[in-house]
């Protein structure tokens, strides 16, 4: 196994896109796994900055793990964009709302009789916007939650699309379970798995015990 130390940009949980004072639009991440990645690569001998949602679920504390929060798709990708250029390897694992109010938030609090629309937009594909600052020698691994039965066609489609170097597939039934099924698939054509339904502990292990294999990355030390 190749111990070589690599400077690790990781994201995890779910943001958060304001309505009001109150409400947001969000999703159900728990941020678990992202957290397991984020112990088990410090664990491994390698520099980890976790940028971590608001309410995800916090790693095990170790001297090579540092954390950053962040609430909003916008304070994300502005962390990633002042970061990136830093560190080699980025495990794009935080749940990213598709759409945020259009406007800014209503200040104060929605009441229930209020009948307005709510008026949303898309959210910017964060990754996306990075594969193309991205320099040689750095890597980007994303992930795809969808349905199993179309989990390998639009898992595929978000390699291509993201212009990424490998995706986890895995379906929605991981959501909230310690378990999970995953496949990786690489942008080489290449294709690997760590087996059916393991803990979400044993995957982040076997990921960061596999980068090398999976995303090809520059012998180079931090």
């Amino acid at each position: 196994m190749n111990t070589q130390t690599i400077k690790i940009l990781l994201t995890s949980g779910a943001t958060q896109e304001p309505i009001d004072d109150v409400r947001f639009l969000g999703n159900r991440s728990s941020g678990k796994l992202g957290a397991l990645i984020a112990y088990a690569a410090a664990v491994g001998g390698h520099e980890v900055t976790l940028l971590l949602g608001e309410h995800a679920q916090p790693p095990a504390a170790h001297p090579r793990l540092s954390i950053l929060p962040f609430t909003t798709t916008a304070d994300l990708q502005a962390q990633l964009h002042a970061l990136w250029p830093d560190y080699t390897l980025l495990i794009m694992a935080a749940a990213i709302s598709d759409y945020t109010p259009k406007n800014n938030a209503i200040k104060g609090k929605i009441t229930r009789g209020m009948s307005d629309i709510l008026d949303v937009q898309a959210t910017p594909d964060i990754v996306a916007g990075l594969s193309t600052t991205t320099s040689e020698h750095q890597r980007i691994i994303a992930f795809a939650l969808e349905e199993a039965k179309n989990l390998q066609e639009r898992a595929l489609k978000k390699l291509s699309s993201k212009n990424v170097d490998a995706i986890v597939a895995n379906p929605i039934q991981t959501m909230e379970s310690d378990r999970i099924e995953a496949k990786v698939f690489c942008k080489d054509g290449a294709e690997h798995s760590p087996g059916e339904c393991i803990s979400k502990a044993t995957f982040a292990r076997w990921l960061i015990s596999n980068l090398h294999e999976i995303v090809k990355l520059p012998n180079t030390e931090v």
